[in-house]
């Protein structure tokens, strides 16, 4: 039986240290940026201020999935060796998933004794390197690789994630949501608070008016729904809003929360493009996930 290899992609926001100590490989998204293409390896290529800043000044960036070719050469690095385990960003969020299952069924009737699965970890950014990291922990445990998978695909709807944007007008830009309803939203300070759903749908379960309400509902829903805290690290992302997450983690603290850790995180650019400067969000393991946006 051949070891295991987990892989992840860059919309994990995993960054290069925590793939190195647990053993993962990165399927690297790129980005056009400045007239050329990048890694989206969360700041490996480019540092948080310059891709916010360049942002803030309307200028367009793009995020390029990962392409067949890149995928195929990953794969084929470590198939002969190993069986692979890809937990991919959300099918519901990128195309990257469809690409994988062609090369891997390709790459299968090439060689029976390849193996490569692939789950949809149902999330994006820290959700989505949270389940991954669950698939680490279940591989260092010995598990076989159909007890991993089995115990990986209920977790997935344990990841919980609250979060809210400054402006709309990015999740407009990336055909989140329609312009007209973005420059309202604007004008009248509405802040949309974003969950992925049971689906793994990147969808606003409801609206709250002015920021300071928003950050205080994403901490009272993070609180209703979290579960079991003292066991885990809560990570609070935010799109180059330093303030915003010291306020949001300082507001979990005084609402009780006793966990290992919180860890705050500067989102990465997959993500960060689409929900620009000023998003903030919570994650954690908590109560399933039956939200479903419309």
């Amino acid at each position: 039986m051949k070891p295991i290899k987990i892989f992840t992609d860059s919309c994990s926001d995993m960054i290069e240290k925590t793939r190195k100590a647990l053993d993962v490989v990165s399927i690297d998204f790129t980005i056009y940026f400045d007239r050329k293409e990048i890694t989206a390896d969360p700041w490996k290529a480019i540092q948080p201020s310059e891709l916010y800043d360049s942002l803030r000044m309307g200028n367009r960036i793009y995020t390029l999935p990962a392409t067949e070719y890149e995928i195929r050469n990953k794969f084929k690095k470590y198939v002969k060796d190993y069986d692979i385990l890809y937990v991919a960003a959300c099918e519901k969020q990128s195309t990257t998933i469809v690409k994988a299952r062609r090369v891997a069924e390709e790459l299968m009737k090439l060689d029976p004794n390849y193996r490569i699965e692939i789950v949809d970890s149902l999330n994006a950014s820290i959700g989505e390197s949270m389940v991954t990291m669950e698939a680490c922990r279940l591989r260092d445990e010995g598990l076989k690789m159909e007890e991993i998978i089995e115990k990986l695909l209920p977790i997935r709807n344990r990841v919980i994630q609250f979060a809210t944007v400054d402006t709309l007008t990015y999740l407009s830009k990336a055909n989140k949501i329609n312009a007209r309803t973005a420059a309202l939203g604007n004008l009248l300070r509405i802040k949309p608070i974003l969950i992925s759903d049971a689906d793994g749908n990147q969808t606003s379960m409801k609206s709250i008016k002015g920021k300071e309400n928003s950050l205080n509902e994403i901490v009272k829903l993070f609180m209703e729904n979290v579960e079991n805290p003292e066991n885990q690290v809560v990570t609070i992302i935010h799109g180059d809003e330093f303030e915003s997450a010291e306020i949001v983690e300082q507001k979990l603290i005084d609402s009780g929360l006793k966990c290992k850790s919180i860890e705050k995180f500067c989102v990465g650019p997959v993500v960060g493009i689409t929900t620009g400067p000023g998003m903030v969000g919570i994650f954690g393991f908590g109560k399933e996930v039956t939200y479903r946006g419309e």
